[in-house]
């Protein structure tokens, strides 16, 4: 939230009485300063608002003048000064307990096409707690995505919090309709500035139904509901130039199916000319695998294509039976791109690239007596992609050519998305 923007003129006043300190008072210095009571408002913000830095004297004339440059922000109800040995703390009481927003968006997707958005957010919806509420709707898939957050919830550094998801999708090129709703209380700490652990409990309903008569025997042999607790355990690590994230499920706690899936995904920057020219390596990868009870099902196992693998569909890689896909228990998507600053574009600051991803999704644990062709088979695209803001609204495409394929991927040559918000 920023502070108003008269406060310079605030914080030439806090320096003049700096200046005229030492000729009225003693002079009084602290090796750091300290903002404390701040939420929302980040601590070197409110010095930098007002010009307070260690170099200045904390004599009572400079302290008033310091208090009434940070009041005439409209920030704060209180300010008040208390020193602590070396150390000044600046406490602060802010005016706005509970800041939020409500947006309306609009994304086009060529995967998709048109989708709606309706996104609210309110800190301390209750005393403590971020609350968001996310809708999502388009021609093929509605979702909806709810959660609290509150921090510091427990000893320890431990935050809590719950997340709520429901969505229906019936895309037309799958012959069944897929209903989801998970609630999933989790606890997470930030270890430090780079790391993230993540630990969840929840309860997922999971439904095939609708199933055309066309449909693969796969497909129908796995139509119906499974209802039944999980837990996730996540990882990340987020550094300047590369990073990584792991996320492990166990679904189907307590029930006669329980199946294991497990994500990896890292990436690596290398600044060949620093803000001009950028090599990016990534890799992203999946297997899931029945624990006990029945195989994996088409909503569990890996369907890739679209923006993760360009130059095919969405969900056009993977084995196939008549004209659906069923996807693989098992992916890779390897992806190398070159990007470039070519300054303005359309008025805006643009790149463009050029790219070369390469991945396969295989494994079935039901081939129907091998009737089903599940085997590893690497395909391949290369293509140029270019990124801008067009009148603040960011737009992103790409266009892409497949090198290698497998019989029965579905290509798709163009991407394009772009979102703007209300």
């Amino acid at each position: 939230m920023p502070l108003k923007k008269k406060s310079w003129v605030c914080a030439a006043s806090v320096m003049a009485f700096v200046v005229a300190t030492p000729l009225v008072s003693s002079a009084q210095y602290y090796s750091r300063v300290e903002v404390r009571g701040n939420q929302f408002l980040r601590g070197d913000d409110i010095l930098a608002a007002c010009g307070i830095t260690t170099e200045q004297s904390f004599s009572d004339p400079a302290v008033s003048a310091m208090r009434e440059c940070l009041m005439s922000t409209g920030q704060f109800q209180d300010v008040t000064f208390a020193p602590d040995g070396d150390t000044m703390h600046v406490v602060v009481e802010e005016l706005n307990t509970r800041p939020g927003r409500v947006e309306v968006g609009l994304k086009y997707d060529s995967e998709v096409g048109p989708i709606g958005t309706i996104y609210m957010e309110r800190y301390n919806l209750f005393p403590g707690t971020f609350g968001a509420l996310e809708l999502t709707f388009s021609e093929e898939h509605y979702g909806m995505d709810a959660s609290l957050y509150r921090k510091d919830a427990f000893s320890g550094g431990w935050d809590a919090g719950i997340d709520l998801h429901v969505s229906e999708s019936d895309f037309d090129d799958q012959s069944f309709t897929h209903r989801r709703a998970t609630i999933e209380p989790f606890i997470a700490r930030q270890i430090d500035d780079q790391r993230r652990v993540e630990f969840g409990l929840g309860f997922r309903s999971d439904v095939i139904r609708d199933v055309g008569v066309l449909a693969s025997p796969h497909i129908v042999a796995e139509a119906g509901s499974r209802r039944a607790a999980f837990v996730r355990l996540s990882y990340e690590h987020q550094a300047d130039s590369w990073g990584f994230a792991a996320k492990q499920y166990f679904f189907g706690l307590g029930s006669g199916d329980v199946v294991s899936q497990t994500h990896l995904e890292a990436e690596k920057t290398f600044a060949l000319v620093p803000e001009d020219l950028d090599l990016t390596f990534s890799a992203k990868g999946g297997h899931v695998a029945s624990l006990k009870g029945e195989a994996p099902r088409i909503t569990d196992r890996f369907l890739i294509g679209g923006s993760e693998f360009r130059g095919f569909a969405p969900r056009g890689v993977g084995a196939r039976s008549g004209r659906d896909n069923l996807g693989g228990e098992s992916f890779v998507v390897l992806s190398a791109e070159l990007k470039k600053e070519i300054g303005d574009l359309f008025g805006t600051n643009a790149q463009i690239g050029g790219f070369v991803d390469v991945g396969s999704a295989w494994g079935l644990t039901n081939t129907l007596g091998g009737v089903i062709d599940d085997s590893f088979e690497w395909r391949s695209a290369v293509g140029i992609s270019l990124t801008l803001d067009i009148g603040r609204v960011p737009v992103s495409l790409y266009l892409a050519e497949p090198i290698s394929k497998a019989p029965g991927d579905k290509e798709q040559n163009f991407g394009i998305s772009i979102s703007t918000r209300f």
